[in-house]
């Protein structure tokens, strides 16, 4: 276990691998899908306030990044026209499974549900970037993903208290950006 100011530490490198993606995206070398990226800077945005309404401190700057970062990258999608990934219709049906995960946490007013809702909305939201990491590794920045995956590596090994507001999302983010990372590797390689 490392000390907790690490969390902020990794929170910072692991919003280096966003901006990486970001400045990746006004070049026009990744085409974020929107709704995706929309939703992953909404959704950890929520937790960050769940998390520091629960008296989560350094680990809340891990969640916080994980939702600012996105926001930019959508706003910057808009710039270069080879950054678009036309979106579907499966999209737009996760994102209305997401947002039903967000009104359900609504209903319950519990921190730690707002935490568990907005989990599975982030995946579900996340779930179409997975799978064009996957269909498509030559529209997403493995490099992005590997630098987010460091810096929320070291944010989990910060945990000093292994609670579910602590631990859930940053191992989550820490997991996710992990796959990510896999799969667009396999750039130029035949699927």
């Amino acid at each position: 276990m490392i000390p907790e100011y690490f969390a902020i530490i990794g929170a910072f490198v692991g919003s280096l691998g966003g901006i990486y993606y970001l400045i990746e995206t006004v070049q026009g070398k990744t085409q974020p899908n929107r709704v995706t990226w929309l939703l992953w800077g909404i959704f950890p945005l929520i937790i960050f306030l769940a998390q520091r309404a629960q008296g989560v401190s350094g680990l809340s700057w891990a969640s916080f990044t994980a939702g600012f970062t996105p926001l930019l990258i959508v706003m910057s999608s808009f710039i270069n026209k080879k950054s678009y990934w036309k979106t579907n219709i499966k999209d737009y049906l996760l994102m209305g499974a997401a947002f039903i995960g967000i009104l359900l946490w609504g209903v319950t007013k519990d921190p730690n549900m707002a935490i568990m809702f907005s989990l599975v909305a982030d995946f579900l939201a996340g779930l179409p970037t997975i799978i064009k990491a996957y269909k498509h590794p030559e529209s997403e920045s493995w490099i992005a993903y590997a630098i987010s995956t460091i810096g929320f590596g070291i944010s989990v090994l910060a945990i000093q208290t292994y609670s579910f507001e602590n631990v859930a999302f940053i191992f989550y983010l820490f997991l996710v950006n992990a796959i990510i990372s896999v799969l667009a590797v396999r750039k130029g390689k035949k699927i």
